[in-house]
């Protein structure tokens, strides 16, 4: 019997701290063969909380997927035209179901809304199945960035990716080019 999904996408609160944290750290837990320990702490996920940047999407069980999103000018080290998305982490049990593409394609949305021209993200070269899964979301590999860390058993880089954005357009009601209009 496939889970309750839910189709509306919410800012995570405060009081999805530990439920995140724990999401986020099952979701990555396939990097335990490359890294030593969990991939968050709630501290970490506290604050990115507070700054407003993870979106998460709701089943029955509890919190089944989530996003972080910075906006255009937001990151550092990322142009201030792009956006950015990381962590993406889908429930194991329910990856599969289309959840990462459409948390994926609402942070795209949100970048376009506020303004970015085109959306950054850095995976690690050693999840390869992560680059394919971006190359067919539109995602194309424009560099690489040294990850160094205490706890990485092996050698490792980051691979960083980018896809242009549309720009929102908006048309008033009854203007040429809405929706239903004359």
């Amino acid at each position: 019997m496939t889970p309750s999904i839910a189709t509306s996408v919410r800012r995570a609160r405060s009081s999805d701290t530990a439920a995140l944290t724990a999401l986020v750290n099952r979701a990555f837990a396939v990097e335990r063969v490359f890294l030593d320990g969990d991939r968050t702490t709630g501290d970490e996920i506290a604050a990115l909380i507070a700054s407003g940047c993870f979106l998460v999407l709701e089943y029955a069980e509890g919190i089944g997927a989530a996003v972080l999103v910075h906006g255009p000018g937001q990151r550092p080290g990322v142009p201030p035209s792009h956006a950015y998305l990381g962590m993406l982490s889908v429930e194991p049990g329910l990856q599969g179901m289309g959840l990462g593409v459409r948390l994926v394609r609402v942070a795209e949305a949100l970048a376009e809304a506020a303004g970015a021209t085109s959306m950054s993200l850095r995976i690690i070269n050693l999840r390869e199945d992560l680059t394919r899964w971006y190359r067919s979301l539109g995602y194309r590999q424009v560099g690489t960035t040294p990850f160094t860390h205490p706890s990485l058993k092996r050698p490792a880089h980051f691979i960083d990716m980018t896809k242009s954005l549309e720009a929102a357009v908006c048309y008033p009601v009854g203007e040429a080019g809405a929706v239903g209009a004359a």
